[in-house]
Protein backbone atom coordinates (compact mmCIF):
# COMPACT_ATOMS: atom_id res chain seq x y z
CA UNK A 1 0.00 0.00 0.00
CA UNK A 2 2.82 2.42 0.86
CA UNK A 3 4.53 1.66 -2.45
CA UNK A 4 1.26 2.35 -4.23
CA UNK A 5 0.87 5.72 -2.50
CA UNK A 6 4.46 6.62 -3.43
CA UNK A 7 3.82 5.68 -7.03
CA UNK A 8 0.69 7.83 -7.10
CA UNK A 9 2.54 10.78 -5.64
CA UNK A 10 5.44 10.33 -8.04
CA UNK A 11 3.03 10.38 -10.95
CA UNK A 12 1.40 13.50 -9.55
CA UNK A 13 4.81 15.17 -9.25
CA UNK A 14 5.56 14.32 -12.87
CA UNK A 15 2.33 15.97 -13.96
CA UNK A 16 3.15 19.07 -11.91
CA UNK A 17 6.66 19.27 -13.37
CA UNK A 18 5.19 18.99 -16.83
CA UNK A 19 2.81 21.87 -16.11
CA UNK A 20 5.36 24.11 -14.38
CA UNK A 21 5.74 26.37 -17.40
CA UNK A 22 2.02 27.20 -17.09
CA UNK A 23 2.27 28.31 -13.45
CA UNK A 24 3.28 31.93 -13.02
CA UNK A 25 3.76 34.17 -10.00
CA UNK A 26 3.30 32.88 -6.47
CA UNK A 27 -0.47 32.61 -6.25
CA UNK A 28 -2.08 29.37 -5.09
CA UNK A 29 -5.27 29.50 -7.10
CA UNK A 30 -7.01 30.20 -3.80
CA UNK A 31 -8.17 33.83 -3.54
CA UNK A 32 -6.25 35.80 -0.92
CA UNK A 33 -3.71 33.04 -0.26
CA UNK A 34 -0.12 33.18 -1.52
CA UNK A 35 2.82 30.88 -1.01
CA UNK A 36 4.95 33.73 0.34
CA UNK A 37 2.45 33.94 3.22
CA UNK A 38 3.56 30.48 4.39
CA UNK A 39 7.05 29.97 5.82
CA UNK A 40 7.74 26.25 6.14
CA UNK A 41 11.54 26.50 6.12
CA UNK A 42 13.37 24.84 8.99
CA UNK A 43 10.38 22.78 10.07
CA UNK A 44 10.36 19.03 10.70
CA UNK A 45 8.25 16.92 8.34
CA UNK A 46 4.58 17.82 8.81
CA UNK A 47 1.88 15.14 8.85
CA UNK A 48 -1.67 16.39 8.38
CA UNK A 49 -4.92 14.45 8.44
CA UNK A 50 -8.32 15.91 7.49
CA UNK A 51 -11.52 14.49 8.99
CA UNK A 52 -14.28 15.53 6.60
CA UNK A 53 -17.96 15.34 7.52
CA UNK A 54 -19.30 15.32 3.97
CA UNK A 55 -22.64 13.85 5.01
CA UNK A 56 -26.25 14.95 5.29
CA UNK A 57 -27.15 17.73 7.74
CA UNK A 58 -23.64 19.22 7.84
CA UNK A 59 -23.01 22.34 5.76
CA UNK A 60 -20.85 22.40 2.66
CA UNK A 61 -17.17 22.12 3.56
CA UNK A 62 -14.85 24.71 2.05
CA UNK A 63 -11.16 23.85 2.34
CA UNK A 64 -10.13 27.16 0.77
CA UNK A 65 -9.03 28.62 4.09
CA UNK A 66 -5.62 30.10 4.66
CA UNK A 67 -4.95 27.99 7.76
CA UNK A 68 -5.91 24.75 5.96
CA UNK A 69 -3.83 25.51 2.88
CA UNK A 70 -0.86 26.46 5.08
CA UNK A 71 -0.93 23.07 6.87
CA UNK A 72 -1.12 21.11 3.63
CA UNK A 73 1.50 23.27 1.89
CA UNK A 74 3.87 22.81 4.85
CA UNK A 75 3.42 19.03 4.65
CA UNK A 76 4.27 19.09 0.95
CA UNK A 77 7.24 21.46 1.41
CA UNK A 78 8.73 19.42 4.29
CA UNK A 79 8.17 16.05 2.57
CA UNK A 80 5.67 14.92 5.17
CA UNK A 81 2.26 13.37 4.56
CA UNK A 82 -1.37 14.33 4.01
CA UNK A 83 -4.41 12.12 4.46
CA UNK A 84 -8.18 12.57 4.53
CA UNK A 85 -10.85 10.51 6.28
CA UNK A 86 -14.51 10.77 5.26
CA UNK A 87 -17.08 10.67 8.05
CA UNK A 88 -20.10 8.43 7.52
CA UNK A 89 -21.51 5.26 9.10
CA UNK A 90 -18.29 3.40 8.23
CA UNK A 91 -15.54 6.05 7.95
CA UNK A 92 -12.84 5.45 5.35
CA UNK A 93 -9.51 6.92 4.25
CA UNK A 94 -10.36 8.75 1.06
CA UNK A 95 -6.78 9.79 0.23
CA UNK A 96 -3.35 9.27 1.76
CA UNK A 97 -0.17 10.76 0.31
CA UNK A 98 3.48 10.48 1.34
CA UNK A 99 5.37 13.45 -0.12
CA UNK A 100 8.76 12.25 -1.34
CA UNK A 101 11.88 14.22 -2.16
CA UNK A 102 12.59 14.55 -5.90
CA UNK A 103 15.35 12.32 -7.31
CA UNK A 104 17.34 15.36 -8.42
CA UNK A 105 18.46 18.34 -6.38
CA UNK A 106 16.19 21.35 -6.92
CA UNK A 107 16.46 25.01 -5.94
CA UNK A 108 14.20 26.78 -3.45
CA UNK A 109 11.93 28.27 -6.12
CA UNK A 110 11.28 24.86 -7.66
CA UNK A 111 10.74 23.31 -4.23
CA UNK A 112 8.06 25.89 -3.44
CA UNK A 113 6.47 25.41 -6.83
CA UNK A 114 6.28 21.65 -6.34
CA UNK A 115 4.86 22.08 -2.83
CA UNK A 116 2.25 24.51 -4.16
CA UNK A 117 1.18 22.19 -6.98
CA UNK A 118 1.02 19.17 -4.67
CA UNK A 119 -1.01 21.08 -2.08
CA UNK A 120 -3.56 22.20 -4.68
CA UNK A 121 -3.90 18.70 -6.08
CA UNK A 122 -4.37 17.18 -2.63
CA UNK A 123 -6.98 19.78 -1.70
CA UNK A 124 -8.85 19.04 -4.92
CA UNK A 125 -8.76 15.30 -4.19
CA UNK A 126 -9.94 15.80 -0.60
CA UNK A 127 -12.75 18.09 -1.73
CA UNK A 128 -14.18 15.47 -4.08
CA UNK A 129 -14.96 12.91 -1.39
CA UNK A 130 -18.42 12.20 0.06
CA UNK A 131 -20.20 9.85 2.45
CA UNK A 132 -20.96 6.34 1.15
CA UNK A 133 -22.63 4.62 4.10
CA UNK A 134 -25.75 5.79 5.99
CA UNK A 135 -25.39 7.46 9.42
CA UNK A 136 -22.49 9.32 11.03
CA UNK A 137 -19.68 7.86 13.15
CA UNK A 138 -17.42 10.77 14.03
CA UNK A 139 -15.56 8.92 16.79
CA UNK A 140 -14.45 6.11 14.45
CA UNK A 141 -13.40 8.70 11.86
CA UNK A 142 -11.21 10.48 14.41
CA UNK A 143 -9.74 7.13 15.49
CA UNK A 144 -8.95 6.21 11.89
CA UNK A 145 -7.37 9.61 11.29
CA UNK A 146 -5.30 9.30 14.47
CA UNK A 147 -4.10 5.82 13.51
CA UNK A 148 -3.07 7.14 10.09
CA UNK A 149 -1.09 9.98 11.69
CA UNK A 150 0.59 7.71 14.23
CA UNK A 151 1.88 5.51 11.40
CA UNK A 152 3.76 8.40 9.74
CA UNK A 153 7.42 9.32 10.20
CA UNK A 154 8.45 9.28 13.83
CA UNK A 155 10.03 12.74 13.68
CA UNK A 156 7.04 14.37 11.98
CA UNK A 157 4.87 16.98 13.66
CA UNK A 158 1.28 15.75 13.56
CA UNK A 159 -1.95 17.71 13.23
CA UNK A 160 -5.59 16.77 12.67
CA UNK A 161 -8.16 19.12 11.16
CA UNK A 162 -11.80 18.13 11.73
CA UNK A 163 -14.76 19.47 9.74
CA UNK A 164 -17.87 17.98 11.32
CA UNK A 165 -20.90 18.79 13.46
CA UNK A 166 -19.94 16.19 16.07
CA UNK A 167 -23.52 14.85 16.02
CA UNK A 168 -22.74 11.15 15.66
CA UNK A 169 -25.68 8.84 14.96
CA UNK A 170 -23.87 5.49 15.03
CA UNK A 171 -21.57 3.31 17.13
CA UNK A 172 -20.77 4.20 20.76
CA UNK A 173 -21.64 7.90 20.49
CA UNK A 174 -25.17 7.89 19.10
CA UNK A 175 -26.83 11.21 19.87
CA UNK A 176 -29.97 10.15 17.96
CA UNK A 177 -30.63 7.00 20.00
CA UNK A 178 -31.10 8.45 23.47
CA UNK A 179 -30.50 11.81 25.15
CA UNK A 180 -26.75 11.21 25.27
CA UNK A 181 -26.15 14.96 25.45
CA UNK A 182 -27.55 14.90 29.01
CA UNK A 183 -25.12 12.22 30.17
CA UNK A 184 -22.38 13.47 32.53
CA UNK A 185 -19.18 14.00 30.54
CA UNK A 186 -17.07 11.96 32.98
CA UNK A 187 -19.45 9.03 32.59
CA UNK A 188 -19.20 9.14 28.78
CA UNK A 189 -15.40 9.22 28.84
CA UNK A 190 -15.21 6.42 31.42
CA UNK A 191 -17.50 4.17 29.37
CA UNK A 192 -15.45 4.81 26.21
CA UNK A 193 -12.27 3.96 28.13
CA UNK A 194 -13.80 0.69 29.29
CA UNK A 195 -14.65 -0.09 25.66
CA UNK A 196 -11.09 0.86 24.56
CA UNK A 197 -12.70 3.38 22.22
CA UNK A 198 -10.65 6.50 23.07
CA UNK A 199 -8.53 7.42 20.00
CA UNK A 200 -4.73 7.59 20.35
CA UNK A 201 -4.05 11.30 19.89
CA UNK A 202 -0.73 11.45 21.68
CA UNK A 203 1.33 14.33 20.26
CA UNK A 204 -1.36 15.41 17.78
CA UNK A 205 -2.61 19.00 17.51
CA UNK A 206 -6.36 19.01 16.86
CA UNK A 207 -8.30 21.85 15.23
CA UNK A 208 -12.08 21.46 14.88
CA UNK A 209 -14.26 23.49 12.49
CA UNK A 210 -18.06 23.42 12.52
CA UNK A 211 -18.85 21.64 15.77
CA UNK A 212 -22.57 21.94 16.43
CA UNK A 213 -23.31 23.44 13.02
CA UNK A 214 -26.18 21.85 11.08
CA UNK A 215 -28.32 22.30 7.98
CA UNK A 216 -31.24 20.71 6.16
CA UNK A 217 -33.77 18.71 8.15
CA UNK A 218 -31.64 18.64 11.30
CA UNK A 219 -33.05 21.03 13.89
CA UNK A 220 -30.52 23.70 14.78
CA UNK A 221 -28.84 23.19 18.13
CA UNK A 222 -29.54 25.40 21.10
CA UNK A 223 -26.66 27.29 22.74
CA UNK A 224 -26.83 24.88 25.67
CA UNK A 225 -26.68 21.83 23.39
CA UNK A 226 -23.64 23.21 21.54
CA UNK A 227 -21.90 23.93 24.83
CA UNK A 228 -22.48 20.39 26.11
CA UNK A 229 -21.51 18.83 22.77
CA UNK A 230 -18.22 20.70 22.70
CA UNK A 231 -17.47 19.67 26.29
CA UNK A 232 -18.04 16.01 25.46
CA UNK A 233 -15.69 16.05 22.48
CA UNK A 234 -13.06 18.13 24.24
CA UNK A 235 -12.97 15.64 27.10
CA UNK A 236 -12.61 12.72 24.66
CA UNK A 237 -9.82 14.41 22.68
CA UNK A 238 -7.92 15.38 25.83
CA UNK A 239 -8.29 11.89 27.29
CA UNK A 240 -6.76 10.60 24.04
CA UNK A 241 -3.64 12.66 24.76
CA UNK A 242 -4.06 15.42 22.17
CA UNK A 243 -1.19 17.91 22.28
CA UNK A 244 -3.71 20.74 21.91
CA UNK A 245 -7.41 21.12 21.10
CA UNK A 246 -8.79 24.21 19.36
CA UNK A 247 -12.44 24.69 18.36
CA UNK A 248 -12.73 27.34 15.65
CA UNK A 249 -16.08 29.14 16.08
CA UNK A 250 -16.29 30.58 12.56
CA UNK A 251 -19.17 29.28 10.40
CA UNK A 252 -18.29 26.49 7.96
CA UNK A 253 -20.82 27.58 5.34
CA UNK A 254 -24.46 28.50 4.93
CA UNK A 255 -24.99 26.00 2.09
CA UNK A 256 -25.86 22.33 1.89
CA UNK A 257 -23.70 19.99 -0.13
CA UNK A 258 -24.94 19.37 -3.67
CA UNK A 259 -23.75 15.74 -3.55
CA UNK A 260 -26.18 12.82 -3.40
CA UNK A 261 -25.50 11.64 0.15
CA UNK A 262 -26.88 8.59 2.02
CA UNK A 263 -29.58 8.87 4.65
CA UNK A 264 -28.82 9.49 8.30
CA UNK A 265 -30.85 10.06 11.44
CA UNK A 266 -31.69 13.44 12.87
CA UNK A 267 -30.97 14.27 16.50
CA UNK A 268 -33.70 15.53 18.83
CA UNK A 269 -32.97 18.96 20.32
CA UNK A 270 -34.81 19.68 23.56
CA UNK A 271 -35.50 23.17 24.92
CA UNK A 272 -36.05 23.48 28.66
CA UNK A 273 -39.12 25.66 29.23
CA UNK A 274 -40.55 28.50 27.16
CA UNK A 275 -40.03 32.25 27.08
CA UNK A 276 -43.42 33.40 28.35
CA UNK A 277 -42.66 37.03 27.49
CA UNK A 278 -42.09 36.43 23.77
CA UNK A 279 -44.79 36.45 21.13
CA UNK A 280 -45.36 33.30 19.11
CA UNK A 281 -44.76 33.45 15.37
CA UNK A 282 -45.08 30.84 12.65
CA UNK A 283 -41.89 29.19 13.90
CA UNK A 284 -42.03 30.79 17.34
CA UNK A 285 -42.15 27.59 19.37
CA UNK A 286 -39.25 25.13 19.58
CA UNK A 287 -39.93 21.68 18.18
CA UNK A 288 -39.38 19.96 21.55
CA UNK A 289 -39.90 21.55 24.96
CA UNK A 290 -39.25 19.79 28.27
CA UNK A 291 -40.93 20.79 31.51
CA UNK A 292 -39.21 18.87 34.30
CA UNK A 293 -39.10 19.12 38.10
CA UNK A 294 -37.03 22.32 37.92
CA UNK A 295 -39.51 24.12 35.64
CA UNK A 296 -42.72 26.01 36.49
CA UNK A 297 -44.69 23.04 35.12
CA UNK A 298 -44.14 20.38 37.78
CA UNK A 299 -46.30 18.03 39.79
CA UNK A 300 -46.86 16.84 43.32
CA UNK A 301 -45.06 13.56 44.10
CA UNK A 302 -46.77 10.55 42.53
CA UNK A 303 -49.74 12.71 41.47
CA UNK A 304 -51.04 14.46 38.36
CA UNK A 305 -51.74 17.69 40.28
CA UNK A 306 -49.61 20.76 39.54
CA UNK A 307 -47.47 22.12 42.35
CA UNK A 308 -48.42 25.62 41.15
CA UNK A 309 -51.35 25.62 38.69
CA UNK A 310 -51.09 29.37 37.99
CA UNK A 311 -47.37 29.11 37.12
CA UNK A 312 -48.08 26.12 34.87
CA UNK A 313 -50.85 28.00 33.06
CA UNK A 314 -48.60 31.02 32.53
CA UNK A 315 -45.84 28.83 31.09
CA UNK A 316 -48.24 27.40 28.52
CA UNK A 317 -49.35 30.75 27.08
CA UNK A 318 -46.77 30.69 24.22
CA UNK A 319 -48.16 27.29 23.16
CA UNK A 320 -51.66 28.78 23.05
CA UNK A 321 -50.37 31.69 20.96
CA UNK A 322 -48.47 29.37 18.58
CA UNK A 323 -51.51 27.16 17.97
CA UNK A 324 -53.77 30.21 17.51
CA UNK A 325 -51.34 31.56 14.89
CA UNK A 326 -51.14 28.13 13.23
CA UNK A 327 -54.67 26.61 13.28
CA UNK A 328 -53.65 23.75 10.99
CA UNK A 329 -50.83 22.68 13.33
CA UNK A 330 -50.98 20.20 16.20
CA UNK A 331 -48.87 19.59 19.29
CA UNK A 332 -48.29 16.33 21.13
CA UNK A 333 -47.89 16.15 24.90
CA UNK A 334 -46.01 13.22 26.45
CA UNK A 335 -45.47 12.48 30.11
CA UNK A 336 -42.40 10.57 31.33
CA UNK A 337 -41.26 9.14 34.67
CA UNK A 338 -37.91 8.34 36.25
CA UNK A 339 -36.60 4.78 36.41
CA UNK A 340 -37.87 2.70 39.35
CA UNK A 341 -37.66 -1.04 39.85
CA UNK A 342 -40.85 -1.52 41.84
CA UNK A 343 -44.46 -1.14 40.73
CA UNK A 344 -45.66 -0.44 37.18
CA UNK A 345 -43.84 1.36 34.38
CA UNK A 346 -45.44 4.69 35.25
CA UNK A 347 -47.56 4.75 32.08
CA UNK A 348 -50.80 5.74 33.84
CA UNK A 349 -49.17 8.50 35.90
CA UNK A 350 -47.29 9.98 32.96
CA UNK A 351 -50.42 9.91 30.79
CA UNK A 352 -52.44 11.62 33.52
CA UNK A 353 -49.81 14.38 33.77
CA UNK A 354 -49.82 14.88 30.01
CA UNK A 355 -53.62 15.14 30.06
CA UNK A 356 -53.42 17.68 32.89
CA UNK A 357 -51.34 19.90 30.58
CA UNK A 358 -53.76 19.27 27.74
CA UNK A 359 -56.68 20.35 29.96
CA UNK A 360 -55.00 23.69 30.76
CA UNK A 361 -54.47 24.39 27.06
CA UNK A 362 -58.14 23.59 26.32
CA UNK A 363 -59.21 25.89 29.17
CA UNK A 364 -57.13 28.65 27.53
CA UNK A 365 -59.01 28.25 24.26
CA UNK A 366 -57.03 25.68 22.24
CA UNK A 367 -59.30 23.35 20.20
CA UNK A 368 -58.96 19.75 21.32
CA UNK A 369 -58.36 18.80 17.67
CA UNK A 370 -54.95 20.52 17.90
CA UNK A 371 -53.84 18.46 20.89
CA UNK A 372 -52.90 14.86 21.63
CA UNK A 373 -51.54 13.42 24.89
CA UNK A 374 -49.91 10.15 25.88
CA UNK A 375 -47.76 8.50 28.53
CA UNK A 376 -44.22 7.17 28.03
CA UNK A 377 -43.58 6.15 31.62
CA UNK A 378 -40.18 4.45 31.81
CA UNK A 379 -40.21 3.13 28.24
CA UNK A 380 -37.00 3.68 26.26
CA UNK A 381 -37.11 6.52 23.74
CA UNK A 382 -34.80 9.07 22.15
CA UNK A 383 -35.67 11.81 24.67
CA UNK A 384 -34.99 9.71 27.75
CA UNK A 385 -31.91 10.30 29.89
CA UNK A 386 -29.93 7.48 31.49
CA UNK A 387 -30.80 7.98 35.16
CA UNK A 388 -29.23 4.95 36.86
CA UNK A 389 -25.56 4.13 37.40
CA UNK A 390 -23.74 0.86 36.64
CA UNK A 391 -25.03 -0.62 39.92
CA UNK A 392 -28.63 0.24 39.17
CA UNK A 393 -28.74 3.10 41.69
CA UNK A 394 -30.84 6.07 40.63
CA UNK A 395 -28.94 9.28 39.80
CA UNK A 396 -31.22 11.98 41.19
CA UNK A 397 -29.95 14.81 38.96
CA UNK A 398 -30.66 12.69 35.88
CA UNK A 399 -33.94 11.30 37.23
CA UNK A 400 -35.29 14.86 37.56
CA UNK A 401 -34.95 15.26 33.77
CA UNK A 402 -37.09 12.15 33.21
CA UNK A 403 -39.81 13.25 35.65
CA UNK A 404 -41.09 15.51 32.93
CA UNK A 405 -43.72 16.46 30.40
CA UNK A 406 -42.68 17.12 26.80
CA UNK A 407 -44.67 19.25 24.39
CA UNK A 408 -43.73 18.60 20.78
CA UNK A 409 -44.67 20.25 17.51
CA UNK A 410 -46.28 18.01 14.94
CA UNK A 411 -43.42 18.52 12.47
CA UNK A 412 -40.80 17.21 14.92
CA UNK A 413 -38.78 14.18 13.82
CA UNK A 414 -39.56 12.30 17.09
CA UNK A 415 -43.37 12.43 17.03
CA UNK A 416 -43.90 9.08 15.27
CA UNK A 417 -41.39 7.31 17.49
CA UNK A 418 -42.98 8.64 20.70
CA UNK A 419 -46.52 7.85 19.51
CA UNK A 420 -45.50 4.23 18.92
CA UNK A 421 -43.85 4.18 22.33
CA UNK A 422 -46.83 5.70 24.14
CA UNK A 423 -49.47 3.56 22.42
CA UNK A 424 -52.84 5.02 23.42
CA UNK A 425 -53.13 8.74 22.64
CA UNK A 426 -55.95 11.03 23.71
Amino acid sequence: MRKMRKAIMAAAMAVILGMSSLLTGCGTGIPGIHTEDVDASGKNPQSVSLVLGVHRFFPLITLNRKEIYARIYEACYTYGSVSAVTVDGEPFVSCNYDINKPDKKINEAKKKQLAKGSAEQIMAAASSTGARTPEIDTLSAITLSADTLQSTKEESEKSMIIFDSGLSTASYLNFADQALIEEPVDSIVTQLEELHAIPDLEGIEVTWFGIGQTCGEQTGLTTDYKYKLRNIWQAILEKGGAKSVDFDPSPVSAEESAMELPECSTVAVVTDGLDVTGEATEKGMPKIVRWDEKSPVNFRKEQAEFTDPLAAAEQMKPVVAYLAANPDEKVYIFGMTATVYEGDLGISLSRARANACKDILIQQGVPESQLAAGGLGQRANSLRVNDVDANGVQIEEQAQKNRAVFIIRGDSEVVEELMRCAGEMG
